[in-house]
């Protein structure tokens, strides 16, 4: 029976009444059943989605219609489907009839469903719309020592350690400096030491010679004595250092710098300036090994140029210390005031901790999570840096041998060259040579400005400097500083060497007579900001932590073993070749060492010392699931 209100069957016309009215309020009951979450979805998009009708108030198939041309004229939530036309009301059979009414169905439900998914991938593209912005925030950012201590709350990525990733990557916590900051600080008092004794001999000698009556060759002993005795200590501080610990070993020196400075300010004779001087000097050779090692282990990457400069900023302070009270005070005067320096070093030593390496070398992950979290904040989270210090270690026990059997092996072999290179072009770039023999060059120049006054002008240059170069370390990078000191020191070592060779051919060169102060002042300028400090910084991050105690051993004491060469043959070279030669032959070597800064030294700034020993070693990846619980070792090679 066909059932329609034609029909003339009066109970065929009544059922197709009924089935008009169910189609025209909503069609099937499952379209019913749905429609109040179609409605609840399109309340919730807001004025934006007004022209998608709430409710069903058409037949079936023009909700459909409507429904389609809407969302297709979106452009964003379903495509334009063709419009679905009225049925007309026929003679048809009931299959027809049926058909229809599915087809009608089905449209609706896709219509539904494509509104949904499409509802769903909105709410998606703005979380990844929300994602990138946040992502581009970071990758625009760049960290810096006046942005570091300020955010806290935002996600930094994590950076793989292979090296291969930017030198100036952002930080993966906050950086809290405070702590890091008293630890560069009292290690830099004991610079300041250093520098002082460095820098008594030249106002001391006056008055001394009036007390004790010395001659010249007690006088030069007395200024030798000390780079010897630091070649000495150089040789002693590595085993000390990985025995006895960086800390302890520091402090340590404190006391033979207060015995040597009470020897020569209560000497009655020149033995006793002697002894004083020895034992000074063997804690400086000790020093200069061991404070770029302490800080390159307790500094984060993005402020260890910086804080890690401090140590020979605080040098140069104390070469202008002893210089400006020397000026006022007699030499036992002078060395009291050496004397009392060593007290606050001891006690601000006292403050800090031994390095967290240093007690995971030696099997004990609670000391060195108890320090590396005082240095690092007690807030902030050290997961991360433990587990990179114990991979390090694993992989060092993994190596075997001891120190000394690994120190020139081929895997070690690059950082330790790379270590004596820079020693090397540091000493032979003639700087000692200069500063020494300032007033010496000075008068074989026939300058017209006074030879006192010049040297005491290059001093203050030299002291300035250093805290340029603090300032700018971590914007520019070593290798960038590197480069601007060797091109510097090239140019005026030639420049000051054609001077020489002009005067020596015997023209007249007093309209010139300004050149050689202005050369030598950017000569230490140049040294000073590069060549200068660098080398020792980068002492204590590019040594790998198997070898580092003898390595830096052995650098430090290659390092014044420079330095006694240059300084005690300077004038036999400038005998044989003159002194337009000698400058000229400066000049050659610190060119090579430019190229061997271009295409031999790494670029460490910014990178944890992990990063740093895996590029040079090759070491491989071990993944450890925490520092003071089980570690899983996972070897991908």
């Amino acid at each position: 029976m066909s059932f329609n209100k034609n029909n003339p069957n009066p109970m065929g016309k009544i059922m197709g009444y009924l089935k008009q009215l169910s189609t025209e309020m909503g069609g099937s009951e499952q379209a019913r059943r749905g429609q109040s979450d179609e409605e609840r979805l399109y309340r919730q998009r807001g004025p934006k989605y007004a022209r998608v009708p709430s409710r069903a108030t058409l037949s079936a198939s023009t909700t459909c219609t409507s429904l389609a041309t809407s969302c297709g004229s979106q452009g964003t939530l379903a495509p334009n489907y063709a419009a679905i036309p009225e049925q007309v009301s026929t003679e048809s059979s009931s299959e027809d009839e049926q058909d229809s009414f599915n087809k009608t169905r089905r449209h609706f439900q896709q219509l539904r469903q494509i509104s949904l998914g499409n509802e769903f991938k909105y709410k998606m593209e703005m979380e990844i719309k929300s994602e990138g912005r946040k992502d581009e925030n970071l990758r625009n950012s760049v960290p810096f020592v006046k942005q570091l201590s300020l955010d806290s709350n935002k996600a930094k990525p994590e950076f793989s350690i292979n090296g291969d990733t930017a030198p100036y990557a952002p930080t993966t916590q906050r950086i809290y400096l405070w702590t890091q900051l008293v630890a560069a600080f009292a290690v830099s008092m004991g610079s300041l030491i250093v520098g002082f004794s460095s820098g008594y001999t030249s106002p001391a000698f006056d008055s001394m010679n009036k007390t004790l009556s010395i001659d010249e060759t007690q006088k030069s002993w007395i200024g030798g004595l000390m780079p010897l005795a630091a070649l000495v200590g150089g040789i002693a501080g590595g085993p000390m250092i990985e025995m006895l610990g960086r800390r302890l070993t520091i402090m340590g020196t404190a006391i033979p710098f207060f015995l040597g400075w009470m020897l020569i300010a209560n000497a009655i004779n020149v033995p006793m300036v002697f002894a004083g001087r020895v034992l000074c000097g063997v804690c400086v050779g000790i020093s200069s090994l061991a404070f770029p090692v302490y800080l390159g282990e307790t500094i984060q990457p993005e402020v260890r140029g910086a804080l890690g400069l401090l140590p020979t900023a605080f040098g140069n302070t104390g070469i202008l210390l002893a210089y400006l009270a020397g000026a006022y005070l007699t030499w036992d005067m002078l060395a009291f005031l050496g004397a009392a320096l060593p007290v606050p070093f001891f006690l601000l030593m006292l403050l800090i901790p031994e390095t967290p390496r240093w007690y995971v070398t030696k099997g004990r992950p609670e000391d060195a999570h108890k320090a590396l979290q005082w240095l690092r904040g007690k807030n902030i989270n050290i997961d991360k840096e433990m587990r990179d210090l114990t991979r390090t270690q694993v992989e060092s026990d993994r190596a075997g041998g001891s120190g000394l059997s690994l120190l020139f092996t081929k895997k070690y072999l690059p950082a330790v060259c790379i270590s004596l290179g820079l020693m090397l072009f540091q000493q032979f770039s003639g700087i000692n040579a200069v500063v020494f023999y300032a007033s010496d060059i000075f008068k074989k120049s026939g300058s017209t400005i006074d030879k006192n006054l010049a040297s005491i002008i290059i001093g203050i240059v030299n002291f300035i400097s250093t805290f340029i170069a603090t300032a700018i370390i971590d914007r520019l990078g070593r290798k960038m500083l590197l480069y601007i000191s060797s091109v510097s020191m090239i140019i005026t070592l030639v420049a000051l060497g054609g001077y020489f060779y002009v005067l020596e051919s015997g023209a007249d060169v007093t309209s010139i007579g300004w050149l050689p102060l202005t050369s030598l002042v950017i000569y230490v300028l140049g040294f000073s900001v590069g060549f200068g400090p660098i080398p020792w910084l980068m002492l204590g991050e590019i040594l790998p932590s198997k070898v580092r105690g003898m390595a830096a051993s052995t650098a430090t004491s290659f390092n014044w073993t420079c330095t006694f060469i240059v300084t005690t043959s300077f004038k036999s070279i400038d005998a044989a070749i003159n002194m337009s030669g000698t400058v000229w032959l400066f000049a050659v070597i610190c060119m090579a060492g430019l190229f061997f800064v271009i295409f031999f030294v790494p670029e460490t700034q910014g990178k944890s010392l992990e990063e740093i020993e895996k590029k040079l070693t090759g070491g491989s990846r071990i993944k450890i699931r925490s520092a003071n619980t089980t570690r899983h070792i996972k070897n991908d090679c």
